[in-house]
């Protein structure tokens, strides 16, 4: 078995446990935080990564439940892979260590294109509510 199926089998049974993922969102989040670097390839894999994270809380909490069972072992899969150092290039390797995880986080936020763009959209109209509240 290669190791993004193993990835991937993982997710699969984390996926179905809210507090796992809360666990692997918190280590992802924590993780997110170490990167260093503003290449434009790191830049977009944080913000792809903060877009999964959130979609991710949001789903923990309940706050949006619009994501199919296979969107979120989707999004628990590109936040274990992002997490899991010895993936099949290994994060260690100077200036290639990420590359695969870019690639692997971008194809999937490219699967979840619709999810992303509905939650954006719920996300909006959240921000409109609360500000219609304050005034």
């Amino acid at each position: 078995m290669s190791k993004a199926e193993e990835i991937f089998n993982k997710a699969k049974k984390k996926a179905g446990n809210k507090e796992e993922i809360k666990n692997t969102l918190n280590k992802a989040t924590e993780k997110l935080k170490g990167l260093a670097g503003n290449s434009k390839e790191l830049s977009e894999l944080k913000s792809k990564l903060e877009t999964l994270a959130q979609m991710a809380k949001t789903h923990i909490s309940g706050e949006y439940r619009a994501f199919s069972p296979s969107s979120i072992v989707l999004i628990v899969f590109a936040l274990l892979y992002f997490l899991i150092p010895t993936d099949l290039i290994p994060d260690f390797i100077p200036a290639l260590g990420f590359s695969d995880d870019a690639t692997v986080v971008m194809l999937i936020a490219r699967k979840l294109n619709r999810d992303i763009t509905q939650f954006n959209e719920w996300l909006d109209t959240q921000t409109q509510n609360a500000q219609e509240v304050e005034s």
